[in-house]
């Protein structure tokens, strides 16, 4: 396992727990806003940092396996060339997009550190939601760019050739 694949691991770790957070925050709030009529203060400040930390500290290993969302409607009518070639052009897309979403949270995230924004009820610094945006920004354009270049090396990120993935699904639409 190199570096790169152990701390897209740890980023991923971070979501889960971020995850388990959240719903801990829901479950205890809408238990107590039941039982004891009461609410659990700063509970959507909370989430909503628990929300980010889950979604941007995850995109990064999202990125590099290849498991992003994929819309396959044209897959079955493409050659498996053809089908090589979109991939790669969605993969540099992909790349690209998220090059620029890195590139664009450092300005605000600097900007935040500087003011000392809060959140309303609990007095947290805005850096801790900008922290795990960023950090998941810049690694996901550093996963998206390897997942780009081993696509045009001609290999996904389980190690199959674009042109057996699209053998392997016309061959599983057979049954």
């Amino acid at each position: 396992m190199n570096v790169l694949t152990r701390f897209l691991a740890a980023l991923r770790a971070l979501a889960a727990v971020a995850l388990l957070a959240m719903m801990l925050v829901t479950i205890v709030d809408v238990t107590m806003r039941i039982v004891l009529n009461e609410l659990v203060l700063g509970a959507v400040e909370l989430v909503q940092l628990a929300l980010v930390a889950t979604v941007f500290l995850a995109l990064p290993d999202t990125l590099l396996r290849g498991e992003h969302i994929t819309v396959d409607v044209v897959d079955q009518s493409l050659s498996p060339k053809a089908l090589g070639r979109l991939r790669r052009i969605a993969a540099i897309a992909t790349a690209l997009l998220v090059v620029v979403l890195a590139w664009r949270t450092i300005p605000p995230a600097l900007d935040t550190i500087e003011i000392g924004d809060l959140t309303t009820d609990l007095q947290i610094s805005l850096v801790w939601y900008w922290l795990p945006l960023v950090i998941g920004a810049v690694a996901g354009a550093v996963a998206a760019t390897v997942y780009a270049v081993r696509e045009f090396a001609g290999r996904s990120a389980d190690g199959a050739t674009p042109e057996s993935t699209a053998r392997h699904a016309s061959d599983a639409g057979d049954d």
